[in-house]
């Protein structure tokens, strides 16, 4: 079996990467970095470190490593493949798929089952890949496209995290990550059958699984991430174990499993079972990583579609008062991390507009909604309590 993967990031070598090595798959990573590429190329093989069960750690080889702009490799490796996977932030995603679409009308799109699996924390992940793949496909070709070719998302639920300097300096290329395995895969778009890839399977309903994930994962994270920050601490784990954020989350995976369960139809047994798992993982001490890391890009985290503002409306919408969901909208506003771009224009919008327009237009809130009128009520209270002191 062989397999194309676009990144060569921590999620693609340290997840994607190990999964493949292990269902001993002949791997082309595909990078932006140059030098990240040669030394994979020099090297060989990279070690990935299992957090807290080092028996699971893994040394990948046969794998050959492409620059981005090589084109003409990673099209022979396209048309070599089993399966693509794609890995390189959502943002890039698009610019990706126009890369991949030239690909297709310099080779030609071969005749057999095919398919790109999306393995992004980003909403609509592989609709962003697929309109950059067809975007400048004749209506013939895209027809002969999806035919053949299949555009999929996957849910990654195992962090990789960063380690120190000096671990860094020690092992370049090495991977720490957490020791989850599963790697869920829409059924939807799926051409053929999927390659025995270990701990992959094809999901059906897999946009209400997605939901699920991001909006008890995600929406947690960003109660950690953003309470977090306003309280000093460094850690992801230091934060979500102090008492007062740990109260946080009790109550707020109380609102995340009332609304799942009314707007989903979810077992209860099995949200709060799911919400469990994505405590004991944030709470992970063996997991380093930064409270930082996790509030950048607030400003498509407060979109309207994301891990707060959908999630809060959809539980008002159900009667729960997600009143946890509504503060963390609060803080996340004042969320001014200087190394963030993100973060740096909300805090000039912020300043030069005020949180009334913030909340119109990232938010997409209208004025007349109760979930508007809530998070204005929770701005003055954390500016009156001091948690924002400075920062206004």
């Amino acid at each position: 079996m062989k397999a194309i993967v676009f990144g060569a990031g921590k999620i693609a070598r340290g997840f994607i990467g190990q999964l493949l090595y292990l269902s001993k798959t002949d791997i082309t990573f595909v990078d932006i970095d140059q030098q990240l590429v040669d030394r994979l190329n020099k090297d060989q093989k990279y070690h990935v470190y299992i957090l807290g069960d080092s028996s699971l750690d893994s040394d990948v080889t046969g794998f050959q490593a492409v620059q981005l702009e090589d084109e003409k490799r990673i099209g022979a490796a396209l048309v070599e493949a089993d399966i693509a996977f794609v890995s390189v932030g959502g943002a890039n995603l698009k610019s990706l798929g126009e890369k991949i679409g030239r690909i297709y009308k310099e080779n030609g799109i071969p005749k057999k089952p095919f398919n790109f699996v999306t393995c992004e924390n980003w909403r609509h992940a592989g609709a962003f890949l697929y309109e950059g793949i067809t975007a400048e496909m004749e209506e013939q070709e895209k027809t002969m496209f999806d035919q053949f070719v299949g555009v999929n998302e996957a849910v990654i639920m195992r962090s990789a995290t960063q380690p120190s300097d000096e671990l860094a300096m020690q092992d370049a290329t090495g991977v720490w990550v957490q020791n989850y395995w599963y790697l869920p895969i829409s059924a939807e778009h799926f051409k053929g059958e999927l390659p025995p890839i270990q701990d992959a399977e094809l999901m059906q309903n897999f946009g209400d699984f997605l939901t699920q994930k991001m909006y008890t994962n995600n929406t947690s994270n960003a109660v950690i991430a953003y309470h977090g920050y306003l309280a000093g601490y460094e850690l992801l784990a230091e934060a979500a174990n102090s008492p007062e954020v740990s109260a946080l989350l009790d109550e707020v995976y109380e609102e995340i499993n009332q609304t799942l369960v009314a707007e989903l139809h979810v077992d209860p047994q099995q949200q709060k079972a799911f919400a469990e798992k994505a405590r004991a993982k944030y709470t992970d001490w063996t997991i380093v990583d930064r409270v930082i890391r996790h509030g950048k890009d607030p400003l498509r985290k407060l979109g309207a579609q994301d891990r707060l503002i959908a999630p809060a409306r959809m539980a008002l919408n159900h009667g729960v008062y997600p009143r946890v969901i509504i503060e963390t909208i609060a803080k996340a506003l004042f969320f001014d991390e200087e190394s963030d771009a993100s973060a740096r224009k909300l805090k000039a919008m912020r300043r030069e507009h005020g949180i009334p327009y913030v909340l119109q237009t990232v938010c997409e809130l209208n004025e007349q909604e109760p979930l508007y009128r809530e998070v204005l009520k929770a701005v003055d209270r954390i500016c009156k309590e001091g948690l924002v002191k400075g920062r206004e």
